[in-house]
Order: C-alpha cells, then sequence, then structure tokens
C-alpha cells in the first residue's frame, strides 16, 4: 500500500510540475499563455481604445505606431490600440480585459513586429 501512495504522490507532483510550466502560471492566479498576444476587444468604443492609446503611451514607448513608424499604417484606433494593449500586456503581463483580449495568434504584420 506505501508503494502505491508513493507512487500516486510522485505522478502527481510531476504532473503539477508540467502543468505549472506550461501554463505560466503568475503568482496571482492569473494564466499567461506562452506565444500569447493582447489585442483590442471587438466590443470596445473607439472611445476606450482612445483612451487606453493615451494612457498606455504614457507608460510605454509608443513610437513604433507615430507617423512613420512600422506600425503606424493602418492610421486607425484599432489599430494603434492592439499595438499599444500588446505593449503593456508584455511589459505588466496583464490584458486589460475591459477593452483588450489575449489571442494566440501573432497579429503582426508586414514590418510591424509584435513583442
Amino acid at each position: 500500500m506505501d508503494k502505491i501512495n508513493v507512487s500516486l504522490l510522485l505522478i502527481c507532483c510531476l504532473f503539477g510540475v508540467v502543468y505549472g510550466y506550461e501554463t505560466n502560471s503568475e503568482p496571482n492566479g492569473e494564466k499567461v499563455l506562452a506565444n500569447s498576444w493582447c489585442i483590442s476587444n471587438i466590443q470596445a468604443s473607439q472611445d476606450s481604445l482612445l483612451g487606453f492609446i493615451n494612457y498606455g503611451c504614457g507608460v510605454v514607448d509608443c513610437s513604433a505606431i507615430q507617423p512613420g513608424g512600422q506600425c503606424y499604417d493602418p492610421n486607425t484606433i484599432t489599430s494603434h490600440a492592439n499595438y499599444v494593449l500588446n505593449l503593456i500586456y508584455v511589459k505588466n503581463r496583464t490584458c486589460d480585459w475591459h477593452v483588450g483580449m489575449v489571442v494566440q495568434i501573432d497579429p503582426s504584420y508586414g514590418n510591424c513586429k509584435y513583442p
């Protein structure tokens, strides 16, 4: 009986280590998915997205979405918000669920590469 309990304990510990490694769980309980990006939620209003851009550009470097930047075009609020949301996601490891959502498809395009 002791061999079964020890074996079960070892299997549970191994599963916990593998599961924790694959999901990259944060101490606060949020899961940060490997190879994931934060982009605009399709239900977010343009005003909310613009407000997030204004906030985010005070926290991260938004030069890529400025005229001449590699992510300036298309020059839309949604496109620029996507880039800023992801920069904040990379920096803080959280996606603002009021305006953003996590995806596992790289939103990079052309010369615009999302970190």
